[in-house]
C-alpha cells in the first residue's frame, strides 16, 4: 500500500477511497462522555419514575452477581410478555448496534486511523519506535477500539428483579437512539460531514446489504460456537468480551473496507438478531 496523504486514504482495488474524518479527540471525548452520563442519568430517572422498587441502590448491593447479559436475564424471566419482547428486541437489535458502531467505529475508529496516518506522515515516531507497523491505520485503530468495544461488555452484572431489567432497558434504549441522532447532526452541522461520509451512500445501498450479510454467514458460526465453548467451559466467568474482540475486528475491517457506518450497523443487528432469536426460541 502506497503512503497515506492528507488528502485522500490510497486505497487497494479493494478498498474504497475515503477522507480523513473531519472530527478531532475532543467530538470523541465528548460524545462518548455524554453517552456515559446520559446512560447513568436515563436508566435512573426510568426506574425513579416508573419501577415500584425505587431503592435499586439497595437491590444492586444486595442481588447476587451472574455472568449472564442484562438482554437475556430480561428474557429469561419475560419472554412471554410482548411489551417485553418489543423492549429486548428495540434496545438490543435496533438501537446498540447504531450507537455502537456510530462510537466505536464511526467516531473513534475514524478518528484513530486519521490521527494514525498524520503520525505516518509526519514521520514522528520512525526513528524511535521500531514497531512502526502498530501504528499503520488499519492495523491500529482496529485494534485498540476492538480491545475498549470487548473492555465495555465485560462490566460487573447482578441478578435484578425483571421490572428493574425492563425499565432500565427501556432507558438505555432511548438515550442510545437520543446519542444517535444527536451524534448525527452535531458531525453533520457541526462539522460539516457529508451524509455519505457518516452512513451510507445511495448507489451502494445494497452493496453494502450483501457484504454485510456475506459477512455474517461467514464469521457467525465462528463468533457463536467461541462464545458458546467459552460458556460451558468457564460457567463462572464473563467471557463475552473475548467472542465480542474477534466480532469487532471484523466490524473495524468492514468500517476500514468501506468507510461507511451502515454494512457495519447491518452486520451487528445480524448477529444480535440471531442471538436474540436463539434466546426466544431455544431456551
Amino acid at each position: 500500500m502506497e503512503p497515506l496523504t492528507q488528502s485522500e486514504y490510497t486505497q487497494s482495488k479493494y478498498f474504497e477511497k475515503k477522507r480523513p474524518v473531519s472530527w478531532n479527540g475532543f467530538d470523541v471525548f465528548l460524545l462518548f462522555f455524554l453517552w456515559l452520563m446520559l446512560l447513568g442519568g436515563g436508566v435512573r430517572i426510568m426506574l425513579q419514575v416508573f419501577s415500584e422498587q425505587t431503592n435499586s441502590d439497595n437491590i444492586s448491593i444486595t442481588a447476587k452477581t451472574t455472568t449472564d447479559h442484562p438482554l437475556s436475564q430480561l428474557l429469561e424471566q419475560g419472554k412471554e410478555s410482548p411489551i417485553i419482547l418489543f423492549v429486548a428486541f428495540f434496545c438490543g437489535v435496533f438501537t446498540a448496534p447504531l450507537t455502537e458502531e456510530f462510537l466505536f467505529r464511526l467516531l473513534f475508529q475514524g478518528w484513530l486511523e486519521k490521527k494514525s496516518n498524520d503520525w505516518k506522515s509526519n514521520n514522528t515516531y520512525s526513528e524511535y519506535f521500531p514497531l512502526r507497523f502498530l501504528f499503520l491505520p488499519g492495523f491500529f485503530s482496529i485494534f485498540v477500539v476492538s480491545f475498549l468495544f470487548a473492555l465495555a461488555h465485560g462490566g460487573k452484572r447482578i441478578e435484578q428483579p425483571v421490572d428493574i431489567q425492563f425499565y432500565s432497558m427501556v432507558g438505555v434504549g432511548i438515550v442510545n437512539l437520543f446519542l444517535f441522532c444527536f451524534g448525527m447532526f452535531y458531525l453533520r452541522v457541526i462539522r460539516g460531514v457529508a451524509v455519505q461520509e457518516l452512513v451510507f451512500r445511495t448507489n451502494r445501498i445494497i452493496f453494502d446489504l450483501c457484504l454485510a450479510a456475506g459477512t455474517f454467514l461467514v464469521s457467525a458460526p465462528f463468533i457463536l460456537y467461541l462464545h458458546w465453548l467459552l460458556r460451558n467451559n468457564f460457567p463462572n466467568s464473563i467471557t463475552d468480551p473475548v467472542p465480542l474482540f474477534i466480532f469487532s475486528i471484523i466490524l473495524g475491517m468492514l468500517y476500514y473496507r468501506t468507510g461507511r457506518l451502515f454494512p457495519c450497523i447491518m452486520l451487528h443487528a445480524f448477529l444480535n438478531g440471531f442471538s436474540f432469536a436463539v434466546l426466544i426460541f431455544l431456551s
